[in-house]
This record gives C-alpha cells, sequence and structure tokens, in this order.
C-alpha cells in the first residue's frame, strides 16, 4: 500500500505519552515530521521529540500549548509550521479523564473536561480547516475518541465519555461540511490500551476486561497508532466521516 506521507508535517496533540506518543513514533517511521504537543509533560515531550529526531532523521519539536484555549491553539500552530513546515495531518489525541461516579463531579470539572476534550478538538479542526482553504490545498484530521461514547464505562468516567460521544458528532458534522475540498476528517474509537491512564485499572479488573473482549487481550498503543496513520494517508483517501472500532471485537459494529 502507498500510504505517501515521508515529507509531510503532522500536529499531534498530547503527544508526549500513550497513544499519542504511539502515533508520534508511527508517524515519524513513516517520514513525517512532528510536532510533539504537551501541555504540562515538558521533559516527556522533549524526550519523545529527541526520540524521534535521532531514530528516523524526521524533523520534530516538543510544543506546549494549552488546546482548550483558543490564543494557545493558534500559537501552537503557528509555532509547529514555522519550525516544521505547512500542517497536513492534525491528530486531536489530547484529553482529560476525571473519574468517580456521577455524584462526585463539579460543574467545574465538567466544564474542564469538556474544554479540553470537545472544545480543543473543534478550535484545533478550526483553525487547520481555515488554512486548508486558505492555501486551496487537502488535509487528514484524525480525531480520538473512545468506546466508552457507544457503550459508557465501567469504572465511572461520565464527563469523559460524554465529551468523546461528543466529539464523534462533530468528526461526522465536520467530514460533511469539508469533504468537497478534499478534507478527511474521521476518528478512532479505541477499547482498553496499555496506557498510564488505564494501567491501574487493569492491575485491578485485568481478568474483567478480558472477558468482555473477543480477541482476550489489551491493545498496544502502536496498535492504535497503525490505525491513525491510516486515516492519515492516501490509503484510506475515499473515507471521511468514519468512527473506526479499534476495541479488539467489543463493539463488533
Amino acid at each position: 500500500m502507498k500510504l505517501n506521507l515521508k515529507g509531510k508535517t503532522a500536529l499531534v496533540t498530547g503527544g508526549s505519552r500513550g497513544i499519542g506518543m504511539a502515533i508520534c513514533r508511527d508517524f515519524a517511521e513513516e517520514g513525517v515530521n512532528v510536532g510533539v504537543n504537551y501541555n504540562s509533560s515538558a521533559a516527556e515531550a522533549e524526550k519523545v521529540a529527541v526520540e524521534l529526531r535521532e531514530s528516523t532523521g524526521v524533523k520534530a519539536a516538543a510544543l506546549q500549548g494549552n488546546v482548550g484555549d483558543e490564543k494557545e491553539v493558534v500559537a501552537l500552530i503557528d509555532a509547529v509550521e514555522a519550525q516544521l513546515g505547512e500542517i497536513g495531518i492534525l491528530v486531536n489525541n489530547a484529553a482529560y479523564c476525571p473519574a468517580g461516579p456521577i455524584e462526585s463531579y463539579s460543574k467545574d470539572e465538567w466544564e474542564f473536561t469538556f474544554a479540553v476534550n470537545v472544545t480543543g478538538v473543534f478550535l484545533a479542526c478550526q483553525e487547520m480547516v481555515k488554512r486548508w482553504r486558505k492555501r486551496e490545498v487537502k488535509g487528514k484530521i484524525v480525531n480520538i475518541v473512545s468506546q466508552a461514547a457507544f457503550l459508557g464505562s465501567t469504572s465511572g468516567h461520565l464527563p469523559y465519555d460524554s465529551s468523546k460521544g461528543a466529539v464523534i458528532s462533530m468528526t461526522r458534522a465536520i467530514a460533511r461540511e469539508v469533504a468537497p475540498e478534499g478534507i478527511n476528517v474521521n476518528a478512532v474509537a479505541p477499547g482498553m490500551v496499555k496506557t498510564e491512564m488505564v494501567q491501574k485499572l487493569l492491575d485491578k479488573k485485568l481478568d474483567f476486561y478480558l472477558s468482555r473482549i473477543p480477541l482476550k487481550r489489551i491493545a498496544e498503543p502502536s496498535e492504535i497508532a497503525s490505525i491513525v496513520t491510516f486515516l492519515a494517508s492516501d490509503g484510506a483517501s475515499f473515507m471521511t466521516g468514519t468512527t473506526l472500532d479499534a476495541t479488539g471485537g467489543l463493539m463488533m459494529r
């Protein structure tokens, strides 16, 4: 398959760890220059950027930016394009995931979750679509959502689950609007993945989660990254508005 990714530039929000870091690595292996966004994990993001440069020879930079703040999103995109070249791929991966029963959440925590997980996606998509339209070029957007948007979380993550449902709807709406201009907008809905965010749950209830997954294992971040790379490539040129199931068969839809 011809992915035709070499020499392109991607911005990956929340790229310093977990699935985001795996996406950055997978892109770099395909010759993509990578903007590794972080909000507070400066050392981790810089470590990823150095690794990408040294192991693959691509251009990579660790760039701070709070995706929930409009001015910071614009500044982040400006910085990526100044250092790495015009962005052709946007991956909205940054997320906040509070836990607890419904009565435990404050209104502020609910709104912060949506600011990062929903408003952040909107702001980044809006800015990139604006730039691509002005340049009259095509582009690729991949949003990282979750199977919990469809099934809910057994461990109690109501704000997160709700926010990811909103992003799935946003993905379809933006995709429909920009499709005539050759801009593809898709999403990936992972199930359980071996990341820091879920490690404590896996330590406590691994057998329970495995019992729900037909493939009987937990995904590696690299497996989700491979799907994202495909969606960002020419191989997925006739796909838009799609949310791909990456749950090991849990959803089977």
